[in-house]
């Protein structure tokens, strides 16, 4: 569940950008860069390899899954077995499914962290970097690197978003503040493949 909070996150991050302070160049560009591969996009999926490295924990647990989005407000993920979970948020309402423990759980999240108002935003020019948050950004070769730490004193204490020049993410990385980490790398990304509602099925 935590994930979809650090999807919304993202979400707010290069959104908020339309009315923040004044600009820094490099940390701009890499967010308008990725703020345009969002708006030419209606709906992407992705395999994902997890790499979660607990702060308690000396050795790293990996899983593999994936994901779908479609726009304007639907998202789902799903992680393969041994830990299996399908995860949907549906504009502000989150279902997450335990198929071994035959289990459901919703959340319904306040409407203004719900997908649609944040995504009607992927269609301005961004002009201004992001209150709440530090950003800075360079270039790996083909790629940006962005890092994002955010002022408030919650979980995530820096998220790396790593994306080429169509601003396609191939790998997100997330320190929390309690010092677990997480890699998230994205493979066989597809756009604009025509997601149907039977797509998003948790039960």
């Amino acid at each position: 569940m935590k994930k979809a909070f650090l999807l919304l996150l993202l979400i707010t991050v290069i959104t908020a950008a339309t009315t923040g302070h004044a600009a820094g160049d490099p940390a701009l560009e890499a967010l308008e860069t990725l703020r345009r591969g969002f708006a030419g996009t209606t709906d992407f999926t992705a395999e994902i390899t997890q790499e979660k490295q607990l702060a308690l924990m000396k050795h790293k647990m990996f899983s593999k899954g994936s994901i779908k989005f479609r726009k304007p407000d639907t998202f789902f993920m799903e992680l393969y077995p041994p830990h299996p979970s399908r995860l949907l948020l549906k504009n502000n309402v989150m279902t997450i499914r335990f198929p071994d423990q035959g289990t459901t759980d919703r959340v319904v999240l306040p409407p203004e962290e719900g997908l649609t108002k944040w995504f009607s935003y992927l269609d301005k020019p961004l002009t201004k970097l992001p209150d709440g948050v530090d950003v800075k950004a360079e270039r790996q070769g083909k790629f940006w690197l962005l890092h994002l730490f955010p002022k408030a004193k919650g979980g995530v204490k820096l998220l790396t978003l790593r994306f080429d020049q169509e601003g396609t993410i191939s790998r997100i990385f997330i320190e929390e503040r309690n010092k677990d980490r997480t890699t998230l790398s994205f493979d066989k990304l597809r756009r604009n493949v025509g997601l149907q509602d039977k797509d998003f099925m948790v039960e």
